[in-house]
């Protein structure tokens, strides 16, 4: 949650700068300032290092200075680390990889934050207040305030639901269910598109400010379903001594999902939102369907 205070605030401060204080028009042409919304985030990192440098000593000590853990290997834990894997850890990696393939189509749709679904907001989207425009970026905010709210209460449900006698979701169900929720967060904006049009030159009527809100939210909640879930499940089912490089397997998928999520942002111009917000709706709906079909199988497998 404490990076997200961080997440919250910064497009606050740079969409202001940039779309609103220092933004100006000349012969009808909008010039924004975004070069001071870059200097505002590179004073906010030099601060942070000052903050870090100054009082880092005082307060965090020897934290991290040193490795923690057991000591260097036994001849025998040498042994051991050479054994080939078991059975089970088999499996275990088996889970990792067949729901890092599941997560690259997760993520590669929630990225479209930063592209297509900022782009749409910016053109499409009914963004006035009363007599004020909210600016572009400001909409940035909207995840991280949704983490900040929502991360407390989900965390509660979970334990609950862990401390029930029926037990807590097994984390494909869980996983399974965050992709339902991104397809159904773009399912929202399908009406949306069908009012507004592809077309930037010839928008019929623009979209009201709580269709992209509610998607920001389903998506929000989204991820609260799986990316926390899936860091705790690898940690968990890796065996120790490949839990780093199965971990960085794990963002590396997030990686993939990063070019494909430019990819499709990009066709958005050639084929339109409708369709490819449609096309991500409907793929992670259907593989959120297929992911909850098999957490029974996937469960057996971890054990």
């Amino acid at each position: 949650m404490g990076i997200n205070f961080g997440a919250l605030f910064s497009p606050l401060v740079c969409g202001f700068l940039a779309e609103e204080y220092f933004a100006t028009k000349i012969n009808g042409v909008i010039h924004y300032g975004f070069k001071y919304g870059f200097l505002a985030a590179a004073i906010g990192m030099i601060i942070g290092q000052l903050i870090f440098n100054l009082f880092g000593n005082r307060y965090l000590g020897d934290i991290g200075k040193k490795p923690t853990g057991a000591p260097a290997k036994t001849n025998k834990e040498e042994v051991k680390a050479k054994k080939p894997l078991t059975k089970q850890e088999k499996q275990n990696v088996a889970v990792i990889f067949i729901l890092t393939c599941f997560v690259i189509f997760f993520w590669a749709g929630f990225e479209q934050a930063g592209s297509s679904l900022t782009l749409y907001t910016d053109k499409f989207v009914d963004k006035s207040i009363g007599g004020w425009t909210m600016p572009t970026s400001w909409f940035q905010s909207i995840n991280p305030f949704f983490i900040i709210v929502l991360a407390p209460i989900l965390s509660k449900i979970w334990t609950k639901l862990a401390n029930s006698k029926r037990g807590d979701l097994p984390s494909p169900a869980k996983m399974g269910l965050g992709m339902i929720l991104l397809g159904l967060g773009f399912a929202v904006l399908i009406p949306a598109v069908l009012q507004t049009g592809s077309d930037e030159h010839h928008i019929v009527e623009k979209a009201n400010l709580l269709f992209i809100i509610f998607t920001y939210f389903l998506h929000t909640v989204g991820e609260l379903c799986l990316s926390p879930v899936g860091l705790s499940m690898v940690s968990k089912l890796a065996p120790v001594r490949l839990a780093s490089v199965l971990m960085g397997v794990w963002l590396a998928g997030t990686g993939v999902a990063q070019l494909l999520a430019g990819q499709l942002a990009a066709f958005t111009q050639s084929l339109g939102y409708l369709e490819i917000f449609s096309l991500i709706s409907g793929v992670t709906i259907g593989l959120g369907l297929i992911l909850l079909l098999f957490t029974k199988k996937l469960v057996r497998m971890m054990n």
